[in-house]
């Protein structure tokens, strides 16, 4: 056997000690290393735990230690990249995924080569299209630990597959990045190092090489390991073994790996399984305020920064990558594995939210200066009116009621298209005021500037990638349609009647096929007696739910255009729970929830708040589609991904010692979908990335609005027996105590979720249009009231991202198949005014090879793989 000994770290740039608590620590550690190295040149190489980050953490102190680390990368004796940070592969968006590979290759090429392996060593479990993401910048080999059972394969290399049909050679670690942590000056420990090993790993490999990880959690490097390694070799060979022993490089085990073996299993799918060490399923759960921040800025800067400066840019102005990569590595410093699971300190917590604000307080700033810049080269018809510009940063033509806020003299006004024809609209609210209050006075007072602020909704219907100009006329003018959304206790619409139960449930018929959807948004309470890492119930749970309530019903909203319903509910809940059951003591609390129905559009929106007053509880909302059907399906990071409504295994897991309970407790990204061919139901969301599957073959969708907990880690639970995970440190931000608010939407659809197209409806969902009133103004001039700049046909793809090239001016425009399904002819129209030729790039924006048609008309796909991610650079006149 060739024993490929791997000297690292694995670094937690934060966990149970904050980012600054361990870069003292870090500070050290990269200063013995960068020492060790210079004066040991015998010590071939040191991986840096895969993360460029360390890098900045550090030079950020010691700046004048650049040109040491790059000699020793250059060299190839200290191994950096590929991440900016390692992530969890769950809960960040794909474009996260994907910029966090980006930006920890740039990083990495300002000291020399990067390590082009896909290393994984502690996220809590694998994710489907990590494959395709890592087989998109160019790597061909994947090395993890957490989540695949001998239930997949009983080999500890295989090829993974992603949902398109990448593949990557992977090996994983049954024993964990650690297995050779122990090696050290005693030949006899180092012997049985390697006899445990073999034990444990022989018969699983594939090829005559073994990996042996030689560190551990902010481990330094052992200064003796090369004499260790060259008396470890003279001993084998003296007892005439053909084992070998040496300081290797994950390439040289891949390489080897490679060559030798023979046949290799495919395995595809997501892997999640704790079996042999815990991947917390339910982990998703914690801390579900920060994870709502997280969506907002990642959707933030997807949907709106880059577009819109995109746009903008097209049209003329500028466009700073960096201060946008900037907000993006606040985002991403969020995204390591302790960190975006949350299964920390509350001050480590602390720390993360403050990343999140800063990273919106970039992007809103970079969005607005981008939007202004880009209206500055419009040419407006002001004798239509006042101009209010709608920008859709989606790329398909799409009709949905947007939101707008006005300010004029008047009270009373109309709305016009382009063409002159009048807009009904719907008045949220108005309010008169003095826009002086908001202006900073200098020297002297300003004047008085009284104005009628009023929000409104109207529909409107814009191409994609453009915007559309709407005028506004200080006049009455007719408003069309004027019956109101709501009646006697139903909302109807174009789509379907929605009606309020007394418990406070929705039941839904469609018109389209009179299929009848029953208890829709049932909530349920009970206790959580787990910790940071894991949802787990009491022993004796005391379980409440509003299927008997009777809750306060008022109507806030109600007009031609949409209608908004109060139910709220007020229960009597535990104070308390602990791993035997819920508290005696009971107090009130309180769950509003505002059902939201737009006429012309097939959604329920709903924004729920609980005014949450007890710990170590969860509430979720409960779905009933009323179907029959063994497995559904969520998005996952570009597409969708099927599942299994039951599992067996959580009839087993104990029985077999599993680390932790398995059972249909789910990731998700923007939805999550059970259907028939007859009928189904959708449930959108806005950063609620977990959900569960109840009763199997007539699933009952549960999504969890609030999980709290009190500790970071606990032991002997219900649903994880044994040891704690992290240190039994008291979280009180934890307990979620105080107001929370949280968004997601019912689409009751007919046929399936591929039928009902609920890719793209999520995307309109989680990304509305963004409107903005222009007042008059001088301008360029340039460019008409409405345009158009990118515009996909197909209804089953969707862009994630329209950017800025990192290293030139060309604009990269990146799609992706939302089904898991292939489809045939795909086009996207270019503005050719704006794009002279296109060609196809891989993930990291270089040239690959041609599959794509560039015709007068634009962009011809002949076929997309199912969840295929398709990157195209644009370059324009």
């Amino acid at each position: 056997m060739n024993f490929h000994v791997i000297s690292h770290t694995h670094w937690d740039r934060e966990w149970h000690q904050t980012y600054q608590q361990y870069r003292v620590k870090l500070v050290r550690f990269m200063d013995e290393l960068i020492e060790l190295l210079e004066n040991s040149p015998k010590y071939s190489s040191f991986m840096l735990d895969g993360q460029t980050i360390v890098l900045e953490d550090y030079l950020e102190v010691k700046p004048h230690k650049k040109d040491a680390l790059a000699k020793l990368v250059q060299e190839g004796r200290l191994l950096i990249g590929p991440w900016y940070i390692q992530p969890d592969e769950f809960i960040p968006s794909g474009e996260s995924l994907i910029r966090n590979l980006l930006i920890g290759q740039q990083i990495a090429r300002d000291f020399g080569p990067a390590m082009q392996i896909g290393y994984l060593p502690d996220s809590f479990g694998q994710a489907a299209q990590i494959p395709q993401v890592l087989y998109g910048f160019g790597m061909k080999n994947a090395l993890f630990w957490r989540g695949i059972t001998d239930e997949e394969t009983e080999k500890t290399e295989f090829l993974w597959e992603g949902p398109d049909g990448s593949k990557v050679l992977t090996t994983h670690l049954p024993l964990g990045y650690g297995n050779g942590r122990m090696i050290s000056t005693d030949l006899e420990g180092n012997l049985e190092i390697l006899d445990e090993n073999m034990e444990a790993l022989e018969a699983k490999t594939t090829s005559q090489n073994l990996l042996l990880m030689c560190g551990f959690d902010q481990r330094s490097a052992i200064k003796e390991l090369p004499e260790i390694v060259e008396n470890l070799n003279q001993h084998l060979t003296s007892q005439g073994s053909d084992h070998t022993v040496k300081i290797s490089q994950l390439k040289e085990y891949f390489d080897a790996v490679r060559a030798e073996a023979e046949t290799l299993e495919t395995i595809s799918g997501e892997f999640r399984k704790g079996k042999n060490m815990r991947v917390h399923v339910s982990i998703a759960s914690t801390r579900l305020d920060l994870k709502k921040q997280n969506y907002e800025v990642q959707n933030l800067y997807e949907k709106y920064v880059e577009p819109l400066n995109s746009m903008s840019f097209l049209a003329g102005n500028g466009y700073d990558n960096a201060i946008i990569n900037q907000g993006w590595k606040y985002t991403l410093q969020n995204h390591a594995h302790d960190s975006i699971c949350n299964v920390c300190t509350d001050v480590t917590h602390k720390e993360m939210e403050m990343r999140y604000h800063y990273a919106k307080q970039i992007g809103q700033t970079v969005q607005t200066d981008a939007t202004n810049d880009l209206i500055g080269k419009i040419k407006f018809d002001y004798s239509k009116g006042l101009p209010l510009i709608v920008f859709n940063t989606l790329g398909h033509n799409r009709k949905n009621v947007v939101e707008a806020t006005v300010q004029l003299k008047s009270e009373a006004f109309t709305i016009v298209d382009p063409n002159g024809e009048s807009i009904p609209y719907q008045v949220v609210e108005s309010n008169y005021e003095n826009l002086n209050d908001k202006q900073i006075e200098i020297g002297v007072k300003n004047e008085d500037q009284y104005v009628w602020t009023t929000k409104i909704k109207f529909l409107a219907e814009v191409d994609g990638f453009g915007y559309k100009t709407y005028y506004i006329k200080e006049t009455i003018g007719e408003q069309g349609e004027t019956s109101e959304v709501y009646q006697d206790g139903i909302f109807s619409n174009d789509y379907f009647q929605a009606e309020i139960q007394p418990n406070g449930s929705l039941t839904v018929k469609a018109h389209a096929t009179n299929k009848v959807f029953h208890d829709l948004n049932v909530f349920e309470e009970s206790g959580n007696a787990g910790d940071e890492y894991d949802f787990s119930p009491p022993r004796e749970d005391v379980v409440i739910s509003t299927k008997n309530a009777t809750p306060e019903i008022s109507v806030l909203q109600n007009g031609s255009i949409f209608a908004t319903v109060k139910i709220a509910h007020s229960l009597e809940v535990p104070v308390d729970t602990d791993v035997n059951g819920r508290s005696d003591e009971y107090k009130t609390l309180v769950i509003e929830s505002f059902v939201t129905v737009n006429r012309h559009e097939d959604r329920i929106d709903i924004k729920t708040v609980i005014d949450n007053t007890v710990k170590n509880h969860r509430i979720s909302a409960l779905f009933n589609p009323g179907v029959n059907a063994s497995t559904h399906v969520a998005d996952q990071q570009f597409g969708m991904i099927r599942r299994e409504n039951y599992l067996p295994q959580v009839e087993y897991w104990e029985e077999e010692n599993w680390e932790e309970k398995y059972y249909p407790i789910y990731p998700q990204q923007k939805f999550v979908d059970v259907s028939d061919d007859e009928k189904g139901l959708a449930i959108l969301n806005k950063g609620l990335p977990q959900y569960e599957i109840l009763d199997g073959k007539e699933p009952v969708v549960v999504l969890t609005l609030l999980c709290g907990t009190d500790y970071m880690g606990k032991q002997d639970l219900v649903d994880r027996p044994g040891r704690r995970s992290g240190l039994h440190v008291e979280t009180p931000d934890s307990s979620l105590l105080g107001v929370h608010e949280m968004e997601y939407s019912i689409v009751p659809h007919s046929g399936t979720e591929i039928d009902t197209e609920v890719g793209r409806k999520a995307n309109e969902y989680t990304s509305p249009m963004v409107t903005v009133q222009v007042d008059h103004q001088p301008n360029i001039q340039v460019f008409s009231d409405e345009l158009s700049f990118l515009q996909i046909d197909d209804p089953h793809v969707v862009i994630s991202a329209f950017k800025k090239c990192e290293d030139d001016d060309g604009m990269i425009v990146r799609i992706y198949n939302t089904t898991d399904q292939e489809i045939l002819d795909v086009k996207a129209a270019m503005n050719k005014d704006f794009f002279k030729s296109v060609q196809l790039v891989d993930l990291n924006e270089r040239p690959i090879h041609e599959r794509i048609n560039f015709t007068d008309q634009g962009i011809v796909i002949d076929k997309m793989a199912s969840n295929e991610v398709l990157t195209f650079k644009l370059s324009i006149h």
